[in-house]
């Protein structure tokens, strides 16, 4: 009994370490260096950008798209919305002011350095929004030490968890001393 009470704990607990895993790789920002190639502004929905495959249904609202050069065949989208208030906090409310960086850098044809949160998957239309945009400076690295940190103390704490979990559903051989009479 005591032996599948383990298996399916370490089970959940392997799941939670990939759903935690996945959440921290989306939510927390990500640095690249990258050349901006142009920038656009697309009415979207609930549902993505607005198109003949996806009428506008819902009330719509601007969004802005910036596309980047990372080498010769690796281009990436990037949206650029306000996240105001809501999940994830980066009380992120310069969109506008952001998309004009965007631009100017884009016509200066320099490096741009980008912060940003999210995936790109291209099959939901989903792109990582970008939080913050500035010039690159030579030699910059895009080492994140508060993304590793949190990386760090997650992995942590599932260590101490598994290690805990271990320690609880060990077998303890039975030590009772039986007096031969």
């Amino acid at each position: 009994m005591r032996h599948k009470l383990r298996n399916f704990a370490l089970a959940l607990l392997a799941l939670v370490a990939l759903l935690g895993s996945a959440l921290l790789d989306y939510y927390l920002p990500e640095h690249s260096i990258t050349t901006i190639t142009g920038v656009e502004v697309k009415l979207a929905d609930k549902d993505g950008p607005i198109s003949r495959q996806n009428p506008a249904d819902q009330p719509v609202r601007d969004m802005y798209l910036i596309y980047t050069q990372h080498a010769i065949d690796d281009v990436r989208v990037y949206r650029n919305e306000d996240t105001g208030w809501g999940w994830p906090f980066y009380f992120k409310f310069d969109a506008s002011d952001v998309q004009a960086t965007a631009n100017a850098i884009a016509n200066a044809r320099q490096p741009a350095y980008l912060t940003s949160y999210g995936w790109r998957i291209n099959m939901l239309s989903l792109y990582p929004n970008v939080t913050a945009i500035r010039l690159a400076e030579a030699g910059e690295a895009t080492w994140s030490f508060f993304r590793w940190f949190w990386f760090a103390l997650w992995f942590a704490l599932l260590a101490a968890a598994g290690w805990g979990l271990l320690r609880v559903t060990r077998h303890q051989p039975d030590t009772t001393n039986k007096e031969m009479t």
